[in-house]
């Protein structure tokens, strides 16, 4: 009788759970509109942002975005923003952190950027700043949106069993360190991030609502600013229309963070070919040291993304201009390789700025703790080399 009394609701949660997963689905996809609105859980948008949809940089079901230029060197498509920083982690004092390329109504612009190429590099350019010059210490970084499909599993990963990978010290001498970024929490611990180019959100729902903020405009009970990345120089922005019901209240309530968070932890990992001989030389090459095939997850399971989520030095070619607290300039969390099929069959580039058109592209500007393995990749025969890219080209 007890037995049945505990197993009796399973199948009603397991409902609620998809039911979430549909309606965050839909939310992902659903084309946010300016505030006011006729309907007010559908409003807020802006005033200034990236795009009007989480989908519309992550197409094909929250894959990676799009990251070509056309002839003028300007993002062909959305999947390519512009990071505003400084050493102390805040953002520019009148632009904020991202350049928002689109605006409404009344608001004046910021402008748009152009990327010029110099030796593979990706250097991007303010065009008609609409607030005039950036502060001299603030720096530019592109960022091309990340595929979303499998990642929001990596909550499942205790962050014990992310610590027992770190090696800051080299103690194997293999050249590979990689530390863990720790966050505080407000009970007085701290939390491993796991999620960003950079590992700057411990949680999914933490990179939900960053994208929220400075994607859309939309605020979240994480970032409570209803006019999203707009700084206090930006009065027309401060100033024009927001989507909140009441006050004190977001415009997107923790109901439609849940679901969307709901729906990406649902993503299945994208499957790669099983290929043993390919596996043998990712490892033997060094390629595994940080793209760690599995991590485990509670309960014993593992989630199979190719990450170990640390942060590792690249070296030079790969930093951005500048650090920030908690990550160096040139210090990068290791991206992870799942998916990399879908962006090559897309034409996404790899690399946190896209500018890799190809494994073997990304692989030879990997520098610093990964200059061994990247030796070790140039060293393989011809047939080894395109064994081991198809390889990784399939996952």
């Amino acid at each position: 009788m007890a037995l049945c009394v505990l197993l009796a609701p399973v199948p009603a949660l397991a409902e609620d759970a998809r039911l979430d997963a549909a309606i965050g689905k839909a939310l992902f996809e659903r084309p946010w509109v300016p505030a006011p609105s006729s309907t007010r859980a559908n409003d807020g948008l802006g005033p200034l942002f990236d795009a009007r949809s989480c989908s519309a940089c992550h197409p094909g079901g929250a894959g990676r975005g799009a990251t070509a230029l056309d002839g003028a060197g300007r993002p062909d498509g959305l999947g390519l923003v512009l990071s505003l920083f400084r050493a102390d982690g805040t953002g520019d004092p009148v632009y904020g952190q991202r350049l928002e390329t689109m605006t409404l109504p009344g608001v004046p612009a910021e402008g748009t950027f152009a990327v010029g190429i110099e030796k593979g590099r990706r250097f991007p350019r303010i065009e008609a700043p609409g607030y005039g010059p950036l502060d001299p210490a603030t720096r530019v970084s592109l960022r091309a949106a990340p595929d979303l499909r499998g990642r929001g599993k990596l909550e499942l990963v205790d962050d014990a069993a992310i610590l027992a990978l770190e090696d800051p010290d080299d103690r194997d001498n293999d050249g590979v360190r990689g530390r863990a970024r720790r966050f505080a929490t407000p009970e007085g611990g701290s939390r491993v991030g796991r999620f960003g180019w950079k590992a700057s959100h411990p949680t999914l729902a933490g990179q939900a609502s960053e994208a929220f903020a400075l994607d859309l405009g939309l605020s979240t009970l994480l970032r409570m600013e209803p006019w999203g990345d707009c700084t206090q120089a930006q009065t027309a922005c401060r100033n024009a229309p927001h989507g909140r019901d009441a006050e004190g209240e977001p415009e997107i309530g923790d109901a439609i963070v849940s679901r969307i968070v709901a729906y990406l932890s649902g993503l299945k990992v994208p499957a790669g070919v099983d290929d043993a001989a390919g596996a043998r030389l990712f490892a033997s090459t060094g390629c595994a040291a940080c793209h760690r095939p599995f991590l485990p997850t509670r309960g014993g399971g593992k989630v199979a993304l190719y990450t170990d989520v640390l942060l590792h030095e690249m070296g030079e070619g790969l930093a951005d201009p500048a650090g920030v607290p908690g990550a160096a300039a040139g210090e990068w969390r290791t991206a992870p390789l799942a998916g990399v099929s879908a962006a090559l069959a897309h034409g996404a580039g790899l690399l946190h700025d896209g500018r890799a058109a190809d494994v073997a592209e990304a692989v030879r500007w990997h520098g610093g703790e990964a200059a061994g393995a990247r030796a070790r990749f140039e060293a393989l025969d011809v047939r080894q080399r395109r064994a081991l890219i198809d390889y990784v080209s399939s996952l």
